[in-house]
């Protein structure tokens, strides 16, 4: 009896280990630009950390030079959903924004410049109060910050 049991454990082995997905490879959503970016990343070459307190209408800014070999990991925390930001450039004449969104109260963003440039971090209060504004950037690869 126990040389009839041998294959038909086996064959529900051989059954169970074929039984799975579809083989199906879907792509993964992009990541908002207010995702957690808690991943395996090496340490920062620079940390660039300050708290300025804006008054309603009031920004502040600075400037990453880099291109697109570098990276800005941005944090930015405000006590009220009152921070408008941005990323944007002045190539030629004009303004190129590359990434904004109005009303926000936390921000974790991952910057990589398409293009060897000055690239500018704008964080404005758009409340009616003054406010506190935390402004982390991590800076890898030779990208470069300057406040303004």
């Amino acid at each position: 009896m126990p040389r009839l049991l041998l294959p038909l454990i086996a064959s529900c082995f051989v059954l169970l280990a074929a039984c799975g997905d579809e083989g199906k490879s879907l792509p993964d959503a992009a990541a908002a630009a207010d995702a957690n970016l808690l991943v395996d990343v090496a340490p920062p070459r620079e940390t660039i950390m300050a708290t300025r307190t804006l008054q309603p209408g009031q920004f502040a800014e600075g400037a990453m030079t880099g291109g697109p070999s570098d990276l800005a990991l941005i944090h930015l925390e405000a006590p009220i959903n009152e921070m408008d930001w941005n990323i944007h450039g002045h190539a030629g004449t004009g303004t190129q924004n590359v990434f904004e969104e109005l009303n926000k109260m936390t921000v974790d963003y991952s910057f990589v410049p398409s293009a060897q440039a000055e690239w500018y971090l704008l964080v404005r209060n758009s409340g009616p109060q003054n406010m506190d504004v935390k402004i982390t950037v991590k800076l890898y690869g030779a990208m470069q910050w300057a406040w303004l």
